[in-house]
Order: structure tokens, then sequence, then C-alpha cells
């Protein structure tokens, strides 16, 4: 799905009709006012309101099916790191999520993932099995946190086991070398199947030094 692009950072206040279904509350009318998320770089909330009380169909009220993927895509989670309610894919573009598992098995948001992933690069282990890990990364906060890109593994193309796996090991030789490695996704396939990743890398003692600042 793509559509227009429209700013969800920006904050707002409706309180007035149901977020869920749309309809305007009526006088007495039981609802819950949430504090929302549509970007996990937003930095101030979107404050709405949903029908608590209304499983007429037995499927659930407003506020059960506000996060409940079974019954529509763009539903909301809690961030198991930041504790906010966020949007699970960019409501411009579908293909776009905004959830991330951790090994112990938390949803967090990506915002706070690339956060961790800025400061401490990635795992070794992501790499074993020949995975490519990686995200979206804005180059401006790739700059700000000392990454560098490594010479000759920019835009590489990724398409299948064996260059997946030349580039996995190329990342594993350098973290056993002492580095810290994170991979940008340039531009991936719907599915992440193949496409084009740059691998950058900053010395973990510069990143002990930055993190005791």
């Amino acid at each position: 799905m793509m559509g227009i692009a429209h700013d969800n950072k920006k904050p707002y206040k409706r309180t007035t009709e149901c977020h869920e279904c749309g309809e305007r509350f009526h006088k007495g009318e039981s609802k819950q006012i949430l504090k929302v998320y549509d970007s996990p770089w937003a930095d101030e909330p979107r404050t709405i309101a949903v029908h608590d009380q209304n499983d007429d169909d037995r499927h659930g009220s407003c506020l059960d099916k506000l996060s409940d993927t079974s019954w529509g895509d763009f539903r909301y989670f809690l961030c198991d790191c930041c504790n906010r309610l966020i949007i699970q894919q960019n409501p411009d573009n579908g293909w776009r999520s905004y959830v991330k598992m951790t090994d112990a098995g938390e949803q967090i948001c990506v915002r706070c993932w690339q956060e961790n992933i800025l400061e401490n690069g990635h795992d070794a282990e992501e790499f074993k099995n020949d995975h490519v890990p990686g995200d979206f990364y804005n180059h401006q906060d790739l700059s700000s946190h000392d990454w560098v890109l490594v010479q000759g593994m920019s835009h590489v193309y990724i398409t299948g086991t064996e260059s997946a796996k030349r580039f996995a090991d190329r990342a594993l030789e350098l973290i056993d070398e002492g580095n810290l490695v994170l991979v940008n996704y340039d531009a991936l396939g719907i599915g992440g199947g193949e496409g084009y990743v740059s691998m950058y890398i900053k010395p973990a003692v510069m990143a002990r030094k930055d993190a005791a600042k």
C-alpha cells in the first residue's frame, strides 16, 4: 500500500468521535482517552478516544479492536521499551513495519531498536546462518554516531544465500577484529528476499568512550 505522504508526527486531539469506528460519542457514552503515536519518531502523542463498552458483535469493543491484528491492519501495540502505544505499520506505506522482536520475545518499536543498534551495533549472532540484519537509517544519525562506511560494502546487492553469506562473513570478520557493525538497508524488496544494503563500522573502543560521556 502506498498513499499520499502525511505528517504522521504532528500531534492533535480528537475526542468527540471514536478513532476506531468513526461514530460520534453520545452524551454519557463510555469511552477511553488514549495517547497514541502514528510514527515511532514522533516526540508528542496524538490524543484519541475509543468506545470501550460496545462489544455488540462479540468481536471486542473498539478499544479491543484498536490492537487486534486479526481485525485489520494498522493496529497499535505497546512498545516494551518506551511504553508508548504505537501504530504497527507506516500509515502511508503498509510494508514499512514499526515493530521489532527481541531475542527475549519483546515487541519494541523501530525507534528504540535503532537507538540501540546505533550505539552498540549488531550482535555477531545476528549474522550467523548467513542472515543479514539491518534497517532503514537516517544518514544524519549514522554520521552523528560515528559510523563509517566499509570500503567496497556500499549498495551491495543481496540476491540469495551465496551473496548473503559473503556479506555476513565479512561482518563477522570485522567484529572479530574489534569493530562494531551496522547494516543499512538502501533498498529492499517486499518480504526482504533481495535488495541493496551497506555495511558500516566503528571501533568498539570508540563506542565505549561515547557511552561513558
